[in-house]
């Protein structure tokens, strides 16, 4: 039984590497994981003492480590009982063309989200002279000849009314070759719907923040794909007049001054009053997303970055991976002139108060069903948002807020998947599987015990590439030494 058992696997993985070889997936030598505990992400289980084999890219084989046959001239990694689990995809992160410059960065952004085991990761808004940058890492990774994760990218962003030409400006996103189309806050309903119509013919996927004159409401009519924060969903519960025409600059201090005058902030974090209040409201809202089929980005960590920041500081200061830090951030910081420290100066209360109506809406929305995904808002260099390390405090934040270590883990593989799916009409990673894109991380415990084990892998796999541990450590050596680069 078990000699046709393994014929039978051998016959598979035949047939996928004739598939991957006719998608022109670069050649690449076959690399076979042994003896190693598989967290596939298919269901919340562990499968013991299994071999997976990789070739070209692609993951072609998996079972039992007596009935798979390795290739000829793989290389073996014995994982001598550690966990293999997907790579991590962070779905909200911000690029900037200037990653590359060793005197802004002490180590590339990239690096750092690989070290990681991040090996996908969707940039919502890049910032650059020219955003054409973000496509050309996107390529270049995908060819090899950069290390990084998978990147997924908007493009130019629609952030204020009023837009000469909205539908033009999504049509030029489309045809230069991004992969989805980002909003903003600012924009006005009838830019809105022009925006979206556009989108809608182009078959382009949608996320951003809700427009405060357009509202969730407005955002649902209009087929918007996703919604790029939990913190988006906050000024619903908030009442303020959208029809008004302000600035951009004037937008968030009239929502706050009506914030501050409908809260009870007497209490030092959720308002006095405010779940009663507000729990049919939220009741609503977590209805209508699910049915609608609207995912949503966690983002939680800048949450609890603004807290440490604000009420912490020496603290926050003290953290090892602020070695990555752009530089001047935290002299910035020091100085009490960071972004976060001048918004919430002389309203601290209202951050505090903020950040439990987040953890809040959060576990409503989880509670609810509807799709979460990790996002870190990291890159951006202004907020204090380490690569790479944000999307393990996302993790910790969200099992600290009732999901399960498989439900946390899902927001960052199998859920982006399915989101990637829906953007590109190719997920075809996020879960440990034959077909499936050679994402891995090899950690030493079990993940599903705890989300804590991820945060040193023991080695990464992006799309085929193997970064042992030395590698790894060896991109983000800060700048003036020596990089690994992955086989």
């Amino acid at each position: 039984m078990r000699g046709k058992k393994g014929i039978f696997l051998a016959i598979a993985s035949l047939l996928v590497l004739l598939l991957v070889a006719s998608c022109g997936e670069r050649a690449e030598s076959s690399i076979a994981f042994t003896h190693v505990n598989l967290v596939p992400m298919t269901g919340e289980t562990v499968v013991e003492d299994q071999t997976v084999v990789i070739e070209g890219g692609m993951i072609v084989a998996i079972g039992d480590a007596a009935d798979v046959p390795i290739p000829a001239g793989a290389r073996v990694i014995d994982g001598g009982g550690a966990y293999l689990m997907p790579g991590l995809a962070d779905m909200h992160v911000h690029t900037r063309q200037d990653w590359q410059d060793r005197d802004i960065w002490p180590v590339d952004p990239l690096h750092l989200y690989l070290a990681k085991g991040v090996t996908t990761i969707r940039d919502l808004g890049p910032t650059g002279s020219s955003l054409d940058y973000a496509l050309q890492w996107r390529d270049e990774i995908g060819a090899g000849r950069r290390d990084g994760p998978t990147i997924y990218a908007s493009g130019e962003l629609l952030y204020a009314s009023p837009l000469d030409d909205p539908a033009g400006i999504v049509r030029s996103n489309h045809e230069r070759g991004f992969d989805l189309l980002k909003v903003y806050s600012y924009l006005s309903p009838e830019d809105f719907r022009q925006a979206m119509a556009a989108a809608r013919e182009l078959g382009l996927y949608t996320t951003g923040h809700v427009p405060y004159a357009v509202g969730l409401d407005g955002v649902l009519a209009e087929g918007m794909d996703e919604i790029a924060h939990v913190e988006e969903l906050l000024p619903e519960f908030i009442d303020f007049d959208r029809s008004r025409d302000l600035a951009p600059a004037e937008w968030l201090p009239y929502i706050v001054e009506a914030a501050l005058g409908q809260w009870d902030l007497s209490s030092g974090g959720l308002p006095a009053g405010f779940e009663a209040q507000h729990t049919a409201t939220l009741a609503s809202i977590t209805d209508r997303l699910r049915s609608a089929g609207v995912p949503v980005c966690t983002t939680m960590d800048i949450d609890d970055i603004i807290q440490w920041k604000l009420f912490r500081v020496e603290g926050f200061l003290a953290r090892p991976e602020n070695v990555y830090q752009e530089q001047g951030y935290l002299e910035s910081l020091r100085r009490g002139e960071e972004k976060h420290q001048v918004q919430f100066a002389g309203i601290e209360g209202l951050a505090a108060a903020k950040y439990e109506i987040d953890r809040w809406l959060l576990a409503g929305l989880r509670e609810a069903g509807v799709v979460l995904l990790l996002g870190t808002d990291s890159g951006t260099g202004g907020m204090g948002l380490v690569p790479g390390y944000t999307a393990h405090d996302e993790l910790q934040i969200l099992v600290e807020n009732g999901f399960s270590p498989y439900e946390a883990i899902a927001s960052g593989t199998v859920n982006a998947a399915l989101v990637v799916e829906r953007m590109t009409g190719e997920g075809n990673f996020g879960t440990v599987e034959v077909g499936r894109r050679a994402d891995l991380i090899l950690v030493a415990g079990n993940p599903l015990e705890d989300v804590a084990t991820i945060r040193e892998p023991l080695g990464v796999m992006a799309a085929g590439r193997w970064y042992d541990a030395a590698a790894l450590a060896g991109l983000i050596t800060p700048a003036g030494s020596a990089g690994g680069r992955g086989e």
